[in-house]
């Protein structure tokens, strides 16, 4: 794997962590889920654009000012995935460590109703559903779809045209 790849797939994620730890210490239990809840994917989606940062560095650093698409596709899939699951060991110690405090600050913010229809409905959930292990495959599965989104308008963005590969 190239090194650049995994620096900023290493970036990504770091830039991540450090977004949702500000984010759950200073803005969640000031502001509540909803608030927390947008800043979170904005976090991801900010630390995701380490992938264009990544396929411009390729085409202009490494690569005399050419990408192809499978070329941008490839640079940013591996960002991605290094984010991604970078990410999802991050949730699965989140939830190993604040899980309890997690869902105490969540119920905190419910109405009466809220709550009650939030218990009946954990109630009928797998116990599955509660382990760190599977809230770590919804922050991968997550992270990996946000970054394959910002990988394809990266690389259309970034490519090459025809007449740069031509000459």
């Amino acid at each position: 794997m190239k090194k650049f790849v995994l620096r900023y797939g290493i970036i990504g994620a770091s830039i991540s962590i450090v977004l949702g730890l500000l984010n759950w210490f200073f803005i969640a239990p000031a502001y509540g889920p909803n608030l927390s809840e947008s800043i979170g994917y904005l976090s991801i989606t900010v630390s995701l654009l380490t992938i264009p940062l990544g396929i411009k560095y390729f085409r202009d650093k490494l690569n005399s000012g050419i990408v192809s698409f499978n070329e941008g596709i490839k640079i940013g899939f591996g960002i991605t995935l290094i984010s991604s699951l970078l990410m999802a060991i991050y949730g699965m110690l989140f939830f190993v460590i604040e899980g309890d405090d997690f869902r105490a600050w969540q119920q905190k913010w419910f109405t009466e109703a809220e709550l009650q229809e939030a218990q009946v409905h954990m109630a009928t959930m797998p116990e599955y559903m509660q382990s760190p292990a599977f809230q770590g495959v919804i922050m991968f599965l997550m992270v990996f779809l946000i970054g394959t989104i910002i990988n394809l308008i990266s690389t259309l963005a970034l490519r090459s045209s025809n007449k740069t590969l031509a000459r």
